[in-house]
């Protein structure tokens, strides 16, 4: 009752939640007197969270019955700050002459792991119980096999092809009310004839720069062998103020032979909230 009354804004009795609850088709069940316990019907797919029956609550009770109150404060509308600076990530990448791609945030569990030369990991990636084709399985833990995705159906066009995404990956995360949390992340790629890995060493560079971070002060490249998505001996860690954010290299011939791609690749991944929280404290 006290969160309901909290998001709703109002004081209502348990009969009256219980009461509007029903007249949106919710079955009140008896429960504690501080407390309002409602059954939805399996058919209603819409109710996945506590505040889907506070909506719920207030439709019934409904809103034009809610006093209106002015809001004690003034304050003045703006973006988010993280999306603002995903914006200028985006900005800059775009300017430096790679084109944005935006991809699916569903794929297979092959694409996920098995493409990329890594053992299938089920306490990582949230699995769909009951898709409708194979190709959407789980919800993407990386960008990269969108990305590659997108090259394989493009292979008509001239080389280079250079593409980027910044978008939200999801993992399981048992420490949140969802069981899963999303991770934002940017992934920059080059296909080529030769896989010129210093044009995305050079826009890791400029993204680095643009958060007045400063190569081999403040980050750094680590070589990674265990990476298997990479060549041997041409894939990196990308370390920021110690914390591994992500990865740098040029992908295995079997990666590109999974995807159908003739040519090497080049790619980064990395993960935008230590990106941003360097930022924000410099």
């Amino acid at each position: 009752m006290s969160y309901i009354t909290r998001q709703l804004g109002i004081k209502l009795t348990a009969e009256q939640m219980r009461a509007s609850g029903e007249k949106m088709g919710l079955v009140a069940l008896p429960s504690d007197p501080s407390k309002v316990k409602f059954a939805a019907s399996a058919i209603r797919s819409d109710i996945l969270h506590a505040c889907d029956i506070s909506e719920e609550v207030g439709i019934g009770y409904g809103f034009n019955n809610i006093p209106m109150q002015e809001c004690p404060t003034n304050t003045v509308g703006g973006f988010i700050p993280q999306n603002k600076f995903t914006d200028l990530m985006r900005h800059e990448v775009a300017q430096a002459g790679f084109i944005e791609s935006l991809t699916f945030a569903l794929v297979s569990m092959k694409e996920n792991y098995v493409n990329l030369r890594y053992p299938v990991d089920e306490n990582e990636a949230v699995r769909l119980s009951n898709p409708k084709t194979k190709e959407f399985e789980v919800v993407r833990t990386s960008l990269i096999p969108g990305l590659l995705k997108t090259l394989q159906s493009n292979q008509s066009e001239r080389l280079p092809q250079k593409i980027f995404e910044i978008s939200d990956t999801t993992v399981i995360d048992d420490s949140t009310d969802t069981g899963a949390k999303n991770v934002r992340r940017i992934c920059i790629m080059q296909l080529n004839t030769q896989d010129n890995f210093e044009v995305i060493h050079g826009a890791l560079g400029l993204l680095m720069t643009k958060i007045s971070a400063t190569l081999g002060k403040d980050y750094t490249l680590v070589e990674d062998e265990n990476d298997r998505k990479f060549f041997p001996g041409r894939g990196a860690k990308v370390v920021l103020a110690g914390q591994p954010i992500g990865s740098i290299g040029v992908l295995h011939p079997e990666v590109l032979a999974s995807f159908e791609l003739k040519n090497p690749v080049s790619v980064m991944e990395i993960d935008l909230e230590p990106v941003w929280q360097f930022f924000k404290s410099h």
